[in-house]
């Protein structure tokens, strides 16, 4: 019992929270998300602030929150994870190469989550321009899947990140390039299967400015990024990660039906979407699939 009650009231723990040396990762994660700012309206064909704050473009506002949490869950894992500098005796310098480590990591997430941008563009929605839908229409559907590509990218190198051990940096690179290369196939596949199975095109209904057929794709990319990267982060096969994969897609394909018959019963899940355009439904079976993705990587 003393034991216990010595543990609810150590001081010692309280004041971790004050460590001055905080400051320093929080300036240093500020300074990345502004770089990756400018970064994404570099490579972007759009004035990033002309949109957000100058037009009130909602779909590049939904489209830019994705790849800020996506760097975000990146700078997370770099910290969190095993891949960062071992620890010294000298505590600044630790503290240097740990934002050494973070800024050189968040670069290559920065890099890493423009190309999945272009993939996004080009294949994954190859079927119009991305750019056109974001600012001309203003798509928030289009900047829902971006959305949802940014952090399902973000979650997979994170957990590259965090699955490595003590390797040699070309290494490391060479494994979390690998994994996102890997990572963009499975949205490919998943998207070919996820509109083979659907009543309706998604295409079509994304590019009629349909939020709710946006929502529900983003969200499921979501979903298969968190089985994906919950494998990524605690085995290392292929093989079992190839057939994690297709046991992934099935589980989320089949939360599609069970969300059609037990949780939205009377309608069709694909009439709600394409006909009636309600993003409601489409919310409620994306939160479906990443809770059942949730729940799955906790029991592998």
């Amino acid at each position: 019992m003393d034991t216990l009650i010595k543990k609810y009231i150590d001081f010692d723990q309280a004041l971790v929270i004050l460590d001055p040396h905080l400051a320093l990762y929080l300036f240093g994660m500020l300074f990345i998300l502004y770089f990756g700012k400018k970064i994404h309206d570099l490579m972007t064909s759009y004035n990033l602030n002309e949109e957000l704050v100058g037009v009130d473009n909602k779909a590049v506002a939904v489209s830019f929150a994705g790849y800020i949490l996506a760097l975000t869950i990146i700078m997370s894992g770099i910290l969190s994870g095993e891949s960062t500098v071992t620890p010294s005796e000298n505590v600044n310098r630790d503290i240097f190469f740990d934002l050494l480590n973070t800024c050189i990591w968040s670069m290559l997430g920065i890099i890493l989550l423009q190309i999945g941008r272009i993939i996004n563009d080009k294949i994954l929605l190859n079927k119009f321009c991305n750019s056109k839908e974001l600012t001309i229409d203003r798509n928030v559907g289009t900047g829902a899947v971006e959305f949802g590509t940014f952090v399902g990218t973000g979650l997979i190198i994170r957990a590259a990140l965090t699955g490595e051990e003590e390797v040699r940096l070309l290494i490391s690179i060479v494994s979390t390039l690998f994994y996102f290369f890997a990572g963009q196939i499975a949205f490919i596949i998943f998207g070919k299967l996820y509109q083979y199975i659907s009543r309706y095109n998604l295409h079509d209904e994304i590019e009629k400015d349909n939020i709710s057929a946006g929502v529900s794709f983003g969200l499921s990319l979501i979903a298969i990024a968190i089985l994906l990267s919950g494998y990524v982060s605690k085995y290392e096969s292929l093989i079992g990660l190839s057939m994690w994969f297709v046991i992934s897609v099935t589980v989320l394909l089949a939360c599609r039906y069970i969300v059609d018959k037990t949780i939205l019963p009377g309608h069709l899940l694909d009439e709600e979407i394409s006909q009636d355009q309600n993003w409601g439904a489409a919310l409620v079976e994306g939160a479906s699939a990443i809770g059942i993705a949730l729940f799955c990587i906790a029991v592998i």
